[in-house]
């Protein structure tokens, strides 16, 4: 028995001994007069231009990727009767779609033409709660996605955007998008 306890004192004694040394270094360091930070030169701010913001700013593409994302939520939040949701979806794919026409302007009128022909239908059904004429008025605007991709051309892509297929999600927020050509 004074065996095991030799042993267990000399070994909390070495815990002790060694918590100590670390202790003690530690308070070596704080007390240690630091040598200073090696001064940094003043940040200067560089203006960037009206060009250089917009070439940083993402591309309709980016953006359609979340408002795609959100139309299929949306569907989903309606078929569960899930109104609240339904309206906080088209709510963020107004904000989205106000990021998109503020920086692409040149699709501003046709993503506010979207907005008036096909968002604002979706809303009061929405806010009416009737699933029937929200599934309606949310092929409608599916119909007016396609559409407006197939009207829409740009320097990339001047043959347009008909490729671009959206459909009625089926089981997952990916499934609005129709791979077949």
């Amino acid at each position: 028995m004074n065996r095991r306890y030799t042993t267990l004192g000399a070994g909390a004694a070495a815990v002790v001994l060694g918590a100590l040394l670390i202790l003690a270094s530690q308070v070596a360091v704080i007390a240690a007069p630091s040598a200073a930070p090696a001064p940094q030169a003043a940040a200067t701010s560089t203006p960037l231009t009206l060009q250089q913001l917009s070439d940083i700013q993402p591309g309709l593409g980016t953006i359609m990727i979340e408002y795609g994302h959100r139309m299929a939520a949306l569907w989903f939040a309606g078929q569960a009767a899930n109104w609240d949701l339904a309206q906080y979806q088209l709510t963020e794919m107004r904000e989205i779609q106000e990021v998109a026409e503020t920086t692409r302007p040149a699709r501003a009128p046709a993503l506010k033409s979207f907005e008036s022909s096909f968002l604002d239908p979706l809303e009061e059904q929405i806010k009416a709660k009737d699933k029937t004429k929200f599934e309606s008025a949310y092929n409608s605007a599916i119909q007016g996605c396609n559409s407006c991709h197939g009207s829409q051309i740009s320097a990339d892509w001047p043959q347009g955007f008909a490729f671009i297929k959206v459909q009625v999600p089926k089981d997952s927020l990916e499934s609005i998008y129709a791979y077949t050509p």
